[in-house]
Formats: structure tokens, C-alpha cells, sequence
């Protein structure tokens, strides 16, 4: 049978038309990614029956490989956010690196709290301590929150378990220990322009925030609160577990039979699921919510961000079983373009045109998953690039960018300079250092 002729610009008008119900008509990704996938499976000439198992197929694919860890990381947020860890952890590196260096303990919080954590959340939590530590310090407020929000968004993009890049490592079947310790390691460059920026808004007057009414978050004077220690303990046990865990399976000999043991626990489920049950006994004389109750509120939100991710494996699968990959590919080869740069650049524009992080991040994936299986690029450097892409072109189509502008205080304009700017530069960064990375292995 004689390929689809069409099927490219299918593909380019099935984006332009989800685009614009996300953007313009404001329907729900979850219902959007599903419905544009039967439509653009329907079109590219797809027998029914094939266009309805691959929907179904990709939806269960994709929450297959990331769906627990969405729900244990967010039931992981929620208690760490309630039992005052979170604060406590920022509190810890204060008076680690002095008044002096706020910033830059603000900004290790950041990249820390946000691996498990969403930025938004955080962000919420840290606010009232942003505005005592600026009182107190006479740092300029904007200085705290630009160096907050860009390295925990670099952590969020690019670290699991969140789901952008937990979508990423499952639909391109990622190694989840090499994919992890890279990812760290990428995090680190766009964090520190986040400090580079945050010094220079610091300095500039137009840059600086009008105080607005508080909400006062923190905990009560008679409420006992963990150590920093022990906050920071429990917010990083998971993600060791996984390090430790997949790199001793990656070196011990195959037949140590230790070795089956570590990979057991390196498994990103088991170590997640550890590392609740662990934040829940470790935290539990801390929280002013029951255990269950917590739990209740992690899954009510993780709901929709798991549905969306599925709906997004099923968008993705569509687009791979129409044909449109292969001629992607074709495309790809005539342009000599390699998989890094599509990955990065798709998802980048992605992001720009709808908003979401994660929704970008996982579209991408979706497409480029099956290409990467006949190619030669590393799928770790190409999932790297995905998620720095996702960092980029925050506009005011992200719900990031009202949630950062109503608590800080930032106006629009400062919000396109202090967030939109400096993220971008930060996605580019972390993509610059992944080629160079790339090219190095």
C-alpha cells in the first residue's frame, strides 16, 4: 500500500487544531489529546478498529511505566508541604551557608523540595518565608523568588518522579538510574543562571516587588516541626534508593545473586512506595493531617495530571501507528537534523503554543519513542533534550506563570523578564550542556 501523501500536513493541522481548543476554547488537555487523536488517526486513513486499540494502547502504556510513581510523588509533596518539612529543609541550608549566601541556600532548596515536589506547591509553601527572609535580610524579594523558582522548575522538568520526565524515561524505556543521575547533573547549569538572574533583577529597580496581603502558611507556635536533618533525610531517601539500587545492579556480576535484590529496590516503584511509607512513620508527630487524609488529597491531585499524561501517551500512539513518524523520519534525514535538536525544538515549541510542561514533554516523547528504536542517538540525550525543552517559553497560557505572579506580587511584564526570560535561557543552557555531554559519550 502506497504511503499517505497527506500525512505530514495531517500531523500539522491535528497540532494547530489541539493547540487551539487547549489555548482558545479552553477545553481540558484530557479530553483534547484523545478526540484530536481519533481525528487525526480517522484522517491519515487508519481502519476503525485499529485507531480505537491504539488509543486504548497508548493510554495504558504510558501509565503503565509512570502512573504509580505519579501518584507516590505527590502523596510524597503533600506530606512533606503539611509537616512543615519543606520549610525546615530551607531553614537547614540557611544556617548552613550564613544570611549572607540566602540566595543561594533559597536556590539549593529550590532543586531539592521540587525533584519530589511541584514547583507550584513549593512555591506556595516557601512564599511567606521568601517575605520574612527579605524583611529580615533586606534582600530584594525578587532576588529570593527568581533564584527559587528557576532551579526548583530545572529539578521539575527534568528529574523524576514528576511526570514530565517520568513520561519521558517510560515512553522512550529509559534506564531509570542513567536517565536520573544525568538528570541531576543537566539540572545543575540552568539552576545557577537562575542565581546569575536573580542577582541582577536584585539590582534593578523597575524589577522590584510591591508587598501585597500575606497568607500566613506557617505552622502554629505550639506545632511541633522536624529537624532539617530529618526533612531532608526523607526528601532524598527515594531518590537514592533508585541511584544506589540501579547502580549496584548496573556493576555487580549478573549471577551475584545481591544483584537481583538491588535492582528490586532500585526499581522505581519499590523505592517510591519506600519512601512514603517511610516520610509517613518518620513525619507522621509533625502533620496537622491524618496520614489518610493526605493520602486522599495526593490522589484527588493527582487524578487529572495522570489522566492527561495517559491521554497524551494515546495522542502520541496514534501519531506513531498512522504512519507519521515514518515520514517524520524521512523528513528528518533530507534535514539532516539529529533526534536531540527535533526532540528539544518539538517540545519547545510545544510548550510555547499550550502552556503545559507535561503536556509538551509528553507529546513529544510519544512521537519521537518509536524513531529512536531505528536510529543512533542515545535515548537518554534525546530524553534529556525533551525535558529541557519543556523549560522553555513559559507564557501567560502557563498556569505556572499566575500562580508565580499572584504570590509573589510580580506583574506581567516582570513576570516575562524574571520567569519567562530566564527559564528559556535556563531550557537552552541545560540543552547546550546535554550536546556537549552527548558528544562526549
Amino acid at each position: 500500500m502506497a504511503p499517505n501523501p497527506y500525512l505530514l500536513p495531517i500531523f500539522i493541522l491535528s497540532i494547530a487544531v489541539l493547540l487551539y481548543s487547549i489555548i482558545k476554547l479552553k477545553i481540558n488537555p484530557f479530553l483534547v489529546l484523545p478526540a484530536v487523536g481519533l481525528l487525526t488517526g480517522l484522517a491519515s486513513g487508519l481502519p476503525l478498529e485499529k485507531v480505537t486499540k491504539l488509543l486504548a494502547d497508548g493510554f495504558g502504556q504510558t501509565l503503565g511505566s509512570i502512573g504509580i510513581v505519579v501518584g507516590l510523588g505527590i502523596i510524597l509533596g503533600n506530606v512533606l508541604a503539611h509537616s512543615g518539612a519543606t520549610e525546615q529543609i530551607a531553614k537547614l541550608f540557611l544556617r548552613n551557608v550564613g544570611i549572607k549566601n540566602a540566595t543561594l541556600a533559597i536556590a539549593i532548596t529550590g532543586y531539592l523540595v521540587c525533584i519530589p515536589v511541584f514547583l507550584n506547591a513549593a512555591f506556595i509553601v516557601f512564599m511567606p518565608l521568601l517575605r520574612d527572609l527579605a524583611r529580615t535580610t533586606k534582600i530584594p524579594l525578587v532576588k529570593l523568588v527568581v533564584a527559587l523558582i528557576i532551579a526548583g522548575f530545572a529539578t521539575h522538568c527534568l528529574v523524576i518522579p514528576t511526570p514530565g520526565p517520568l513520561a519521558v524515561m517510560g515512553t522512550l524505556n529509559l534506564n531509570v538510574g542513567s536517565f536520573l543521575g544525568w538528570s541531576l547533573l543537566i539540572a545543575v547549569p540552568p539552576a545557577i543562571i537562575g542565581l546569575i538572574a536573580a542577582n541582577y533583577f536584585g539590582k534593578q529597580p523597575f524589577m522590584q516587588i510591591v508587598e501585597t496581603e500575606q497568607v500566613n502558611s506557617a505552622p502554629a507556635e505550639n506545632q511541633a516541626v522536624p529537624s532539617g536533618g530529618l526533612s531532608l533525610f526523607v526528601l532524598l531517601f527515594p531518590i537514592l534508593l533508585i541511584l544506589v539500587g540501579s547502580l549496584m545492579a548496573e556493576f555487580l556480576p549478573k549471577e551475584n545473586s545481591f544483584r537481583s535484590v538491588m535492582a528490586f529496590i532500585g526499581d522505581k516503584n519499590v523505592a517510591m512506595l519506600i519512601g512514603v511509607a517511610v516520610a509517613a512513620i518518620a513525619l507522621k508527630p509533625y502533620c496537622r493531617k491524618t496520614f489518610d487524609e493526605l493520602v486522599s488529597e495526593g490522589g484527588a491531585n493527582a487524578g487529572l495530571l495522570v489522566l492527561i499524561v495517559g491521554a497524551g501517551g494515546s495522542f502520541g500512539a496514534i501519531i506513531n501507528g498512522s504512519g507519521i513518524a515514518g515520514s517524520l523520519v524521512n523528513v528528518l534525514s533530507s534535514l539532516n537534523l539529529s533526534y536531540l535538536w527535533l526532540g528539544f525544538l518539538l517540545t519547545a515549541i510545544l510548550r510555547a503554543a499550550q502552556g503545559s510542561a507535561t503536556v509538551a514533554a509528553v507529546t513529544a516523547s510519544s512521537i519521537l519513542g518509536p524513531m529512536l528504536l531505528s536510529s543512533g542517538d542515545n535515548p537518554v540525550m534525546v530524553g534529556l533534550a525533551i525535558c529541557c525543552g519543556s523549560m522553555c517559553f513559559s507564557f501567560p497560557n502557563d498556569s505556572g506563570f499566575w500562580v508565580i505572579s499572584r504570590f509573589s506580587g510580580l506583574t506581567v511584564p516582570q513576570m516575562l523578564r524574571a520567569w519567562t526570560l530566564t527559564s528559556t535561557v535556563s531550557g537552552f543552557l541545560g540543552f547546550a550542556c546535554t550536546l556537549l555531554l552527548d558528544w562526549i559519550l
